[in-house]
């Protein structure tokens, strides 16, 4: 968000278990409003990611893209109680970046240890976020609770 120059609330959606795959119902990332719930994921459109330059077909945040595109082409396997399991390659590899096939996984795997504490922190977010209720409350509110005001 420091790095992109754009408003969170312009590049982050929040999508229903219904338009989402492989995210397991027990995952404590799921925000509750509602009786709903969702989850935060960059915005999408029919042309690929919100960040994606429509020109070059590149990433225009490519030096401060979030974790999963960083691993990309491969998606991180962890086991039921949240260890680190391994990596396996996307199905539907075809990420411009990598078009040679080859990428080292030993810096994905030192990525995915630096990440583990950001992602404890938002875990505890999104249950900060769970037990608050109030009238009208909606999944996007939840960004309020990591953008510093100025």
């Amino acid at each position: 968000m420091k790095n992109t120059g754009e408003s969170p609330y312009d590049f982050l959606e929040f999508l229903g278990p219904d338009e989402i795959c492989e995210v397991d119902d027990s995952d404590p990332t799921w925000l509750e409003c509602g009786g709903n719930r969702y989850l935060m994921a960059l915005k999408r459109g029919p042309h690929g990611c919100y960040f994606l330059d429509k020109k070059t077909r590149f990433c225009a945040i490519y030096e401060h893209r979030p974790m999963l595109c960083r691993l990309y082409p491969f998606k991180l396997q962890e086991t039921r109680d949240g260890k680190f399991k391994g990596f396996t390659l996307h199905a539907d590899v075809g990420c411009p970046r990598h078009r040679d096939g080859v990428v080292a996984t030993k810096p994905l795997f030192t990525l995915y240890r630096q990440d583990c504490g950001n992602q404890r922190d938002y875990d505890d977010l999104v249950r900060v976020f769970n037990r608050r209720e109030y009238p009208g409350k909606q999944p996007s509110d939840f960004i309020g609770m990591f953008i510093e005001v100025k």
